[in-house]
């Protein structure tokens, strides 16, 4: 199972439920309770667990000299009012080969949204492009 670190701005309410089944989850602030944790702690406190996977709604993680090879960053590309389309979006996006298991995720910096999915890497100077078809998951949740 996954564990997902999930930044303090993404409402839990709308996220949880959806990601209840098949993911372990922590919020950030957890990792420093009673501590504002500013940005660019961020990454020291991904190396205290074990392989997590940050997920954030923060553009400013959308950065290649954030890789790392014992983490992952998920910058999810949406409107707040999109949040509740964030379990389904990292679901499809976690079943692309290149990013399917936790260790394939590691080392990445990802950018998702309802259309594509980017992401730089350790050891590859370029920026990797993934479609990513949002539009199917919302089809099928109207049926």
């Amino acid at each position: 199972m996954s564990l997902l670190i999930l930044d303090d701005q993404l409402d839990v309410q709308k996220i949880l439920p959806g990601l209840k089944n098949w993911a372990s989850t922590v919020r950030l602030q957890a990792l420093r309770p009673g501590e504002h944790v500013l940005d660019d702690r961020v990454p020291e406190l991904l190396l205290t667990r074990r392989v997590p996977t940050f997920v954030t709604l923060d553009s400013g993680f959308w950065k290649r000299s954030l890789c790392h090879a014992r983490y992952c960053i998920v910058f999810v590309d949406v409107d707040d009012g999109r949040q509740h389309e964030i379990p389904g979006m990292l679901r499809i996006a976690f079943r692309k080969p290149e990013l399917a298991t936790t260790a394939r995720r590691l080392g990445k910096v990802i950018r998702l949204s309802a259309k594509a999915i980017w992401f730089w890497e350790i050891g590859n100077s370029a920026l990797n492009h993934l479609p990513l078809d949002v539009a199917k998951l919302r089809r099928r949740k109207r049926s």
